[in-house]
């Protein structure tokens, strides 16, 4: 039997792979520039939630491939868990306005009550 060779893909693996930083990558950022960074704690975990949730909500509105590939990742499939990353076929009707919204609204409402709470 033969082996079938993986044609070299770049861009989708590149965008695979912004796509699981995306969904989980800055959680484990915020965590390391928490306990590493000499800075408030709440400063650095309401900055990124901010951040986050800036960048899902325009990357939906824009249409960007690993913003996509995220939200693929996340739904659950009858009897897998995720389903696969398709970065080369995005059919954004797939995505829930319901998902795609709120996620980023929530991210908002906390990072900014975070930094409120830093600040006062």
């Amino acid at each position: 039997m033969r082996r079938r060779k993986r044609k070299a893909n770049l861009k989708g693996d590149m965008v695979i792979l912004l796509a699981l930083f995306h969904r989980y990558g800055w959680i484990i950022a915020m965590l390391l520039c928490i306990t590493f960074l000499p800075v408030n704690k709440f400063y650095t975990a309401g900055a990124f939630l901010l951040i986050y949730s800036i960048w899902s909500f325009v990357g939906y509105k824009c249409r960007w491939k690993h913003i996509y590939c995220s939200y693929q990742n996340a739904y659950r499939k009858q009897n897998a868990y995720h389903k696969k990353m398709t970065p080369d076929s995005i059919n954004w009707n797939q995505i829930k306005k319901r998902d795609a919204y709120s996620v980023p609204l929530i991210s908002l409402i906390f990072g900014l009550m975070i930094l409120g709470v830093a600040v006062f």
